[in-house]
């Protein structure tokens, strides 16, 4: 079990995305869809129109000025699911002497109010998002991370303007000499962080989304190892045995094509077609190879 290698010397640094990734659920949508259906299907329409954390900060307004309270949105978020078998991988993983790591376009109260829901905000050395707190009103504020007052990233690959996960994650992979760093994700701006690992590091890439979509496309731009998971028990049992070695092996050659990773999709996941809101409000059919 991975807590057999607990007291190892490995450094070992696993960077997660939140929304369809650790939660079954976007956290934007699932405010909205729960507290107000009018302004629900107003996000869904202005979704890929205006810039995403833009329009949570107009919509959050909105909310308010109906008389939604802090107390409704914490109770709301607290409810996201969460599913108790990547609760225990997460837990598994910690055991081992591993640095965990959020990096999602979402937001930190979102996130932390869902992490300490189920306990395990503890666990979690970081969290990089999108800035975000209640006023003393009870009106909750959210910010871009890199705000407009900052250059450009210039990011050439597909990644938001508030957010560029590769140049993040890449501080986190030069801040120390670790021995494999993963990183887990869904979604198109998930690649960019992908295309920063190594050989010896793991991407985990949630299966049929635009995440396995954009690695098919590029995978000349994917040097790590590439596992697909459809649901939380794959996460459970990769951590169980793919991660239960001080390294993970053994690690395809960068000129390695996709189809020659090893994969986990057992099942298909049951998400519904706007998975991508951040950033496109489609969900890519995805030919298995």
């Amino acid at each position: 079990m991975l807590a057999s290698i607990s007291s190892t010397t490995v450094k070992r640094l696993i960077v997660f995305d939140f929304d369809w990734t650790l939660i079954e659920t976007d956290s934007d949508h699932w405010v909205f869809e729960h507290l107000c259906e009018e302004l629900y299907q107003e996000q869904l329409k202005a979704a890929g129109k205006v810039q995403w954390t833009d329009l949570q900060q107009r919509l959050l307004g909105e909310l308010f000025k109906r008389g939604i309270s802090k107390d409704d949105i914490v109770s709301t978020l607290s409810s996201a699911p969460f599913a108790p078998e990547m609760i225990k991988a997460l837990q598994l993983m910690k055991a081992t002497g591993a640095e965990l790591y959020i990096l999602s376009d979402a937001n930190t109260v979102y996130i932390e109010t869902i992490l300490k829901a189920h306990n395990i905000l503890q666990l979690f050395s970081g969290i990089i998002t999108n800035p975000a707190a209640f006023d003393e009103r009870g009106r909750l504020n959210v910010v871009r991370f890199h705000g407009l007052d900052k250059m450009p990233h210039g990011c050439p690959l597909p990644c938001q303007p508030n957010l560029c996960k590769g140049q993040e994650l890449q501080k986190l992979i030069d801040s120390k000499a670790w021995d494999q760093v993963v990183y887990m994700g869904d979604s198109t701006n998930d690649f960019c962080p992908s295309t920063r690992l190594g050989s010896n590091d793991v991407v985990l890439a949630r299966a049929n989304l635009l995440l396995e979509h954009e690695i098919r496309q590029n995978p000349q731009l994917v040097q790590a190892r590439v596992i697909y998971w459809s649901s939380a028990k794959d996460v459970l049992h990769i951590t169980e045995t793919i991660l239960d070695s001080p390294l993970s092996s053994p690690t395809p050659s960068p000129s390695s094509s996709v189809s020659e990773f090893s994969q986990v999709s057992l099942t298909e996941p049951q998400l519904p077609l706007s998975t991508e809101s951040k950033s496109s409000t489609l969900r890519p059919q995805i030919v298995q190879a």
